[in-house]
């Protein structure tokens, strides 16, 4: 273990904090974006076996090339109120990163790529789980694990995992959010936009189309049209709605007029939206104010906002957890996304966010987490199962 700078050594030393390392230590790169990369497939491993050693029901649930879920339970004859811990394996791509395998503590924070999003939320989970299995007589409540491949891509293993149907009264997402109990996030609708023209030779211009032209005011519309109109709706904990052209291409030489021109949208969306209910409008409303424009529309990825009922009683337990440690108990909102959105919209689970570090420091070139919130969710999770009781809560 490199301290090249002071540490609290009781936090370095803690369970959470030596099972971040293993895990820091292992590339789980999704292969969507790193040729080399190894995908979740070694921490599978490594979560599979901790698990079991643990004497804990475990399975391995195939999801795609390879890659799959770890599920553990620990079951204490309270299915009605199983609670579910969720994070996921992988990672993004190493990039810049400078020993991006190599656990490196500085200044109290402990270095890696994924430290934050969201190996650090991963071990704490882990270490709960085995925590719990030494007690499960303190359990009110069934537990389920499940660490998840492809949440950094297309999330194919949450909807995997979702598919088995196995009855859950609620959820806790692990992601950085400053220890703060998330309730609310934003969901997107990611989608193209095609604009048509004509092809003809560069020097007789008037024969074509030019496609390039016709997506100016595509851009302009949305520059224009749909951003003020955004700047009138509001989520108390998610703040506005935003839309954002990300990427554009068109042409496909010099000398020829422009037959074609895409462009690929984020619309970040807010409790109360839908993406497809966002979609529809938009398409409807371009096509109406841009009528004489041939515009091809097409959905990249349709994901839901999260908009956590706050008397839920994951939520209730959460904040009574939170005060009884001294922590934050307020509830709040953030702007990035989550596999807890699909549970909550998809499967009526109500569902929180939870988990040591922040989302700036997710992706980035020195990704780190503070060693001391690794812990701290650590025994956050372990309270929250000791006292969860599902709806029973609800009734006293």
């Amino acid at each position: 273990m490199d301290l090249s700078s002071a540490v609290d050594t009781e936090s370095a030393s803690h369970p959470s904090v030596t099972i971040l390392e293993d895990l820091l230590r292992i590339q789980s790169v999704n292969p969507h974006y790193e040729k080399d990369a190894r995908g979740e497939r070694d921490v599978a491993d490594y979560i599979e076996e901790r698990m079991r050693k643990a004497g804990l029901q475990v399975t391995r649930q195939p999801v795609v090339d390879g890659r799959d879920n770890i599920i553990a339970e620990l079951r204490v004859g309270k299915p009605e109120s199983a609670l579910l811990f969720e994070a996921h394996m992988d990672t993004v791509s190493i990039g810049s990163m400078e020993n991006a395998l190599k656990p490196i503590y500085r200044e109290g924070r402990l270095y890696g790529r994924g430290a934050c999003d969201t190996k650090g939320a991963l071990a704490g989970m882990i270490h709960m789980m085995e925590r719990c299995a030494q007690h499960p007589e303190l359990l009110n409540a069934d537990l389920i694990f499940c660490a998840s491949v492809d949440e950094e891509y297309v999330f194919r293993g949450l909807i995997n995992f979702m598919s088995l149907d196995i009855p859950l009264s609620g959820a806790v997402v692990g992601e950085p959010t400053e220890l703060g109990i998330v309730v609310e996030h934003k969901g997107c609708a990611r989608f193209t936009v095609q604009a048509h023209g004509k092809s003809a030779h560069s020097s007789v211009p008037h024969k074509g189309e030019n496609a390039v032209y016709a997506m100016m005011d595509v851009v302009r519309y949305i520059r224009e049209r749909v951003e003020p109109e955004l700047a009138t709706v509001k989520s108390e904990l998610c703040g506005k709605p935003t839309i954002v052209v990300s990427t554009i291409s068109g042409g496909s030489q010099i000398n020829i007029v422009p037959e074609a021109c895409e462009i690929s949208v984020d619309r970040r969306i807010v409790p109360g939206e839908s993406p497809e209910q966002v979609l529809s409008e938009f398409e409807r409303d371009i096509r109406t104010d841009l009528s004489e424009m041939r515009l091809t529309i097409e959905p990249l990825l349709l994901d839901p906002a999260l908009n956590t009922p706050h008397d839920a009683a994951v939520v209730r337990s959460a904040q009574q957890v939170a005060e009884m440690l001294g922590m934050n108990s307020s509830l709040r909102g953030v702007t990035y996304g989550s596999n807890a959105s699909k549970l909550q919209a998809w499967k009526g689970i109500p569902s929180i966010v939870y988990g040591p570090g922040s989302i700036e420091q997710a992706h980035s070139a020195e990704e780190w987490v503070p060693v001391d919130e690794v812990v701290q969710a650590a025994e956050f999770y372990y309270q929250l199962a000791c006292s969860y009781k599902g709806n029973k809560e609800e009734r006293g």
